[in-house]
């Protein structure tokens, strides 16, 4: 706790430009196929990822995503130089994806780069990202991309919590490299880790989907510690899209990513604010003033059931989402709460 005390207080300054101050991206990783964006886009999000880099599906991709005002994420590699490079330019590139997780791959800094620097030089109107796999990295990459990303999958091997304390150690590297004002993206959870290799000395696979609770606390989590995006890997499970082979794990991600959909204008368009009720640790708060009104996250990140300040259960305090207010605060719980 006397960590994440020190990480916030330190991330303090660099959380109110990263929020309010552009469209937040609500994106989902592994959108493969044109003809799944449009069922991406009645699920909430506002943008799609794809690791396939063939130029021809990724115009398609970018044409589809065009009409259906959706933004993309795609890597450039093998868009420069090729017949479709002229065309990207118009394309509704929200970032393009430099290198995934360098950190891990053992991407040496120059490498990296390299690669911000070509792409920067063919589109240099259009942004670049990178994603680390840890918040803090042996090698200091958090000053080369437009955009940072940082991925963390806790579900079931790590404390939830873990997710934003990640983040808060991007946001002090960010901060520690002189770019507090860089955006830092999220990337949650939505696979089960069965599906991957897990570097176990057994070779046993352990994992499990999350549940919505999980999904949609690891979203907020982010939120209260400044990200001004959050991405979802993966569409795919067993390499078929989710609505199809998991409707019901489809199902909890879409919850979430639908609820999210509707606050977007508070985090896009509202000012940072003091949080009415002040809370301790496990409580964790952020609020912002929107047309007249303040909007509070408060979260309990804890797996012990907390006791809910007593002012918020004053009826000044109105819970949205369909959440109910209780006197106790169940573990992980989110309530985004309106007052006057």
């Amino acid at each position: 706790m006397w960590l994440r005390n020190i990480l916030a207080a330190a991330c303090t300054a660099g959380l109110a430009s990263s929020l309010g101050a552009s469209p937040f991206a609500l994106c989902m990783y592994g959108v493969n196929t044109p003809s799944d964006i449009k069922t991406v886009k009645k699920a909430g999000f506002n943008c799609i990822q794809t690791y396939r880099k063939d130029p021809a599906l990724l115009s398609q991709l970018a044409q589809e995503a065009q009409k259906q005002h959706m933004q993309v994420v795609f890597y450039p590699n093998e868009v420069i130089g090729s017949p479709y490079e002229k065309e990207a330019h118009s394309w509704p590139m929200l970032a393009w994806y430099l290198v995934d997780e360098p950190d891990v791959v053992r991407w040496p800094r120059q490498r990296v780069l390299q690669a911000y620097n070509t792409a920067k030089t063919a589109f240099p109107q259009h942004q670049t990202a990178l994603v680390i796999g840890q918040g803090k990295t042996a090698t200091p990459f958090y000053d080369l991309p437009d955009i940072l990303m940082m991925d963390w999958y806790p579900v079931p091997h790590l404390p939830l919590v873990s997710f934003g304390d990640q983040l808060l150690l991007a946001r002090q590297g960010l901060l520690e490299s002189g770019t507090a004002e860089t955006p830092l993206w999220g990337v949650v959870q939505a696979f089960n880790w069965k599906e991957y290799k897990q570097y176990r000395a057994d070779d046993d696979r352990i994992g499990r989907f999350p549940t919505e609770q999980e999904i949609r606390f690891m979203s907020y989590h982010g939120i209260v510690n400044g990200v001004s995006g959050l991405f979802y890997f993966i569409f795919t499970t067993e390499g078929k899209p989710l609505p199809q082979a998991q409707p019901e794990w489809w199902q909890r991600l879409s919850s979430v990513s639908k609820e999210l959909s509707k606050f977007l204008p508070v985090l896009e368009k509202g000012t940072p604010a003091k949080n009415p009720v002040e809370v301790s640790l496990p409580l964790l708060a952020r609020t912002w003033q929107y047309k007249n009104k303040k909007y509070t996250v408060l979260l309990n990140a804890s797996d012990q059931s907390q006791p809910l300040p007593p002012q918020f259960l004053q009826k000044k305090y109105k819970s949205l989402f369909g959440r109910q207010k209780t006197a106790q605060l169940a573990p992980y719980q989110v309530l985004i709460l309106r007052s006057k």
